[in-house]
């Protein structure tokens, strides 16, 4: 039995922020010239918080591609088949795809960066003074940071990855992007 797409997209996100946890905490070892010791704990947040907030960032991914479709559709039903032999490929329709780029990076990159420290500060076991501290500390440079990488990948997203490749693609970036909040956090 296959496994429902969003589930699918979860897996691999939850398995790839493991793996950078992991790569994080072996460059911190490296860097302070440590023994590697892994930290359950760390790997253990950084895990659920990828299983947590995967499943949304696929909805929220399928929303926008519903709102803000990335190509043309040709009119199919009404060619014969000599016609559709002969289509072309459908149409970029920049409008949209510029669009659900600035949403993407706009609403999106402030709902993540937010959903990530409340998130993470719950698997802490932070109060919500200490959540509302950190999202008052860390979302500015998180954002700021995030800006430097996270609109090329939905550029490249947006215009050349097919719909249901697209998390997958976003995740290896993460991969990128969890050693970065790894190494921020410890």
């Amino acid at each position: 039995m296959a496994l429902p797409p969003i589930a699918k997209a979860t897996l691999q996100a939850t398995l790839m922020s493991a793996g950078s946890n992991v790569v994080a905490q072996a460059i911190t070892s490296y860097r302070d010239e440590k023994p590697f010791e892994l930290d359950s704990q760390a790997l253990f947040q950084f895990t659920t918080s990828a299983l947590i907030l995967s499943p949304l960032s696929f909805v929220w991914l399928e929303g926008l591609e519903s709102r803000f479709p990335g190509f043309d559709k040709n009119d199919n039903e009404k060619a014969t088949e000599k016609d559709r032999t002969n289509e072309k490929e459908p149409k970029l329709n920049v409008k949209n795809t510029v669009a659900k780029i600035i949403v993407d990076q706009v609403i999106g990159g402030a709902w993540n960066t937010v959903a990530l420290i409340v998130t993470m500060g719950v698997l802490r076991g932070q109060d919500y003074e200490a959540i509302k501290g950190e999202i008052q500390h860390g979302f500015w440079p998180i954002l700021i940071a995030g800006l430097k990488l996270w609109p090329f990948v939905s550029i490249l997203n947006f215009t050349v990855v097919p719909a249901d490749k697209r998390l997958l693609v976003g995740n290896l970036f993460g991969v990128v992007w969890g050693v970065y909040l790894s190494l921020m956090a410890a």
